[in-house]
């Protein structure tokens, strides 16, 4: 079984004051629940957020937004892994489809990130998706291969099995987001059986890559308007280990409420 991975990506909101508040109050509120039991639940929070919200970490995972791949460098306005490793950040997300659209990620680039972190000992969260004209276009599978394929074929020193699966088998130290385009922010998220065949392509991706057994223990999420009307429909598939949350992750009573739906 794999565990479920929830992870709420605040974006660019809050203020430093209402990160703040909203972090502590959502870890109490997770703390209370007993979902740690159950879940690992985390935080993606904007970058100057993180130093602070580390100190009061707790068992609330926390993510920064973005990574870059070198050590260290002539990057400015980067932040390396090293970095986040210091702060004791779970990890990160790698190429959200704002940052492909708006920031000039490519699957290289992408790839370079994941790599950086999971080298590193860190999580990574590696976003890929296709937008509405290429699911239209029957190329969902293609969009899909070379997200994947290119993102990891990057380096001279590629990810080996074990180092993908860490030191713990319930938490592997990659995991895919899997969200649509068309989906994130728009209200209009995809049907629970298409979420479902996505993952389940991307699951077959990953067994090509590593092999059936690091494919199996690698947790999928789904993101694209998650709300708790349409979460526990998408984790009633098979290869659905989670969820990537949006704008229902900035309430932390509501976010909560989101992730005891979806069990």
């Amino acid at each position: 079984m794999r565990r479920k991975l929830i992870v709420g990506n605040w974006k660019m909101n809050k203020s430093l004051r209402e990160g703040r508040d909203d972090y502590l109050l959502l870890r109490s509120l997770f703390e209370e629940s007993g979902l740690a039991q159950k879940l690992d639940m985390g935080v993606a929070a904007p970058a100057l957020m993180l130093p602070e919200l580390a100190l009061r970490k707790g068992p609330l995972a926390l993510y920064a937004q973005n990574c870059h791949w070198a050590k260290a460098g002539a990057f400015t306005g980067e932040t390396p892994s090293g970095h986040l490793r210091e702060l004791g950040l779970n990890g990160s997300l790698v190429a959200h489809s704002e940052r492909r659209s708006m920031n000039g990620e490519s699957n290289r680039t992408a790839g370079l990130r994941m790599q950086a972190l999971v080298n590193s000992g860190l999580e990574c969260v590696f976003c890929l998706g296709e937008t509405l004209e290429e699911r239209e276009n029957g190329l969902l599978e293609k969009v899909l291969s070379e997200q994947w394929l290119q993102a990891i074929g990057v380096s001279d020193h590629p990810l080996l099995a074990e180092t993908v699966l860490g030191a713990d088998p319930l938490r592997p130290l990659l995991s895919i987001a899997y969200e649509p385009v068309w989906a994130i922010g728009t209200g209009k998220a995809a049907t629970a059986a298409e979420a479902q065949a996505a993952h389940a392509f991307v699951r077959g991706l990953i067994a090509k890559t590593w092999g059936e057994n690091v494919a199996n223990k690698m947790r999928i999420l789904y993101g694209g308007s998650v709300t708790t009307t349409n979460v526990k429909n998408f984790f009633a598939g098979n290869d659905v280990d989670g969820a990537l949350v949006g704008g229902a992750s900035l309430k932390p009573v509501d976010f909560l409420d989101l992730c005891k739906v979806g069990l």
